[in-house]
């Protein structure tokens, strides 16, 4: 019997040769859905937290706005309101060592400050605030992967040695440095008991 040319252009494969097919699709069908999902948690996680950082920075505001914008005030309430983000406190005992527990570690593994707060160019009435807070992806690929591209930016942007600012070298250890800031009026006493 003479076959059609047609059916010569689809020759079938006998199936003990198509063996471990099915598993190399389903990987190359799975991990990108599971790298896009992974995103898409470090995308809610980040919205997550700047969230708390602005709750956590016009908690300190107003700490500032009542105390004058004393840095000695306003600092620990921005320290204390920052524990939020840590609770569940987990092995430790309470949000705000797992706080210092995180930060410990990411100063000495990158050599950085968690955060860094300070006071804007502020007016008589009115406190300007900014928190840069270093946030570390919970991927280690991204974190990675932030690293080098962050490293072609920089090389390519900057031939000449000089000195990165904070957020720079976050990027440069693939940290994201996420910015807030927070303005409030200050609190006038108006000479009444």
């Amino acid at each position: 019997m003479h076959k059609h040319p047609i059916f010569e252009f689809f020759h079938i494969v006998p199936l003990r040769k198509q063996s471990g097919a099915a598993l190399v699709e389903t990987l190359l069908v799975l991990l990108p859905i599971l790298l896009l999902g992974s995103l898409c948690v470090e995308l809610a996680r980040g919205y997550q937290l700047r969230h708390l950082l602005v709750l956590s920075l016009q908690q300190a505001a107003r700490v500032a706005a009542v105390h004058h914008a004393a840095p000695q005030a306003w600092q620990p309430a921005l320290r204390d309101a920052l524990s939020v983000m840590f609770i569940p406190a987990g092995r430790d005992t309470t949000p705000q060592t797992r706080r210092d527990a995180a930060c410990q570690t990411v100063q000495r593994r990158f050599h950085l400050p968690c955060w860094h707060a300070v006071e804007l160019a502020s007016t008589p009435e009115t406190i300007h605030l900014r928190l840069t807070y270093l946030h570390r992806p919970m991927q280690e690929w991204l974190r990675i992967l932030l690293q080098k591209i962050a490293g072609l930016s920089v090389s390519l942007k900057h031939s000449e040695v000089r000195q990165h600012s904070l957020e720079e070298q976050a990027w440069l250890q693939g940290l994201i440095p996420m910015v807030v800031e927070y303005q409030a009026f200050r609190h006038r006493s108006t000479g009444r008991p």
